[in-house]
């Protein structure tokens, strides 16, 4: 590995100077240090996800914490490749504007500036995203507060690997131990009732009755009498079908039909509404509408799209 001997210094793009005996970053070390970071940190915000999935609302049992031990050979097999071209295109490019920064505007290598400089990509990549997929604002902020962590400890670890020697064992040693650590908190908390796991409420037929919409323009009325009437609903099955999801309007459905109330024989899960309207494709041999929400604003859901991973279309009242 090239280290610039005492008192000579490496210029940098723009002018700047790197300070002199600052070993070279763009090295294999280096490279597998980042790499282990983003693996290790893809590991833990699956298990992070699967305890936080425990407790939020949704109309189908979520996986759970558990899904990570099932994800971790496909996280090897496929995710090991990516996260080191991911390393060498962003990781390692982060590390060098900083050291760069560092140089220009402080004369001397410091470990904030790879910080500052990984939250300035985020955001910037964020913003792209926010403009051009329209992404609702939670979203924006998890995938910025995500991209900003996963980032700076890769850049700062590979910054260590370049300064300090390899770090790789100790990253997914490490990274090991903090997963079963999370492991083991999420598992007092939710034993301890710190939090709760999510269950559908448990309604009955009266409670359905009434006026939902889809929050644009779509409503769905349910009588007492089991009679239902739908106004602009989006259809989604024929939308998908046709590739059109993104003509807005062009997939919507009235019509008038029939409505039932199906308790589920188990748990609140496989409670469903099965509603029949003459011009929409809400019937069939689907599961129906499930529910999901709270007893005060319970919800109706209904799947579409891809069955592995499916989205869903919701009412509210």
């Amino acid at each position: 590995m090239p280290i610039p001997a005492a008192g000579n210094a490496e210029t940098m793009p723009g002018g700047a100077k790197t300070p002199p005996g600052l070993p070279e970053l763009w090295t294999g070390r280096s490279i597998l240090a980042g790499a282990g970071a983003l693996f290790m940190g893809a590991v833990l915000g699956v298990e992070i996800a699967g305890f936080a999935e425990v407790a939020a609302p949704a109309p189908v049992p979520p996986d759970g914490p558990g899904m990570t031990l099932l994800l971790t050979p496909f996280l090897v097999c496929f995710g090991g490749p990516f996260v080191l071209v991911a390393s060498l295109l962003v990781v390692l490019p982060t590390a060098s504007v900083a050291r760069w920064a560092s140089a220009r505007f402080t004369g001397r290598d410091v470990w904030w500036w790879v910080p500052v400089v990984a939250v300035v990509l985020v955001t910037a990549g964020v913003a792209v995203s926010g403009l051009t997929r329209r992404l609702s604002v939670g979203l924006l902020i998890l995938g910025w507060l995500t991209g900003a962590v996963l980032l700076t400890g890769a850049a700062l670890l590979a910054r260590d690997a370049a300064l300090h020697g390899g770090r790789l064992r100790r990253i997914l040693g490490y990274g090991v131990l903090a997963t079963v650590a999370v492991c083991g908190i999420g598992a007092v908390v939710f034993a301890t009732g710190l939090v709760t796991e999510y269950r559908p409420p448990k309604v009955d037929a009266a409670q359905l009755v009434g006026t939902w919409t889809d929050g644009e323009g779509g409503t769905l009325r349910l009588a007492a009498d089991g009679t239902a009437r739908a106004d602009a609903l989006t259809d989604h099955d024929p939308a998908v079908v046709g590739g059109a999801v993104s003509e807005a309007g062009k997939y919507r459905c009235s019509g008038r039909g029939t409505w039932s109330y199906e308790p589920g024989e188990t748990t609140t899960w496989s409670q469903s509404v099965r509603l029949d309207i003459e011009s929409c494709s809400f019937g069939g041999d689907s599961d129906g509408w499930l529910i999901s929400g709270t007893s005060d604003r319970p919800e109706l859901n209904w799947e579409y799209g891809d069955v592995d991973s499916p989205d869903w279309y919701t009412l509210r009242r």
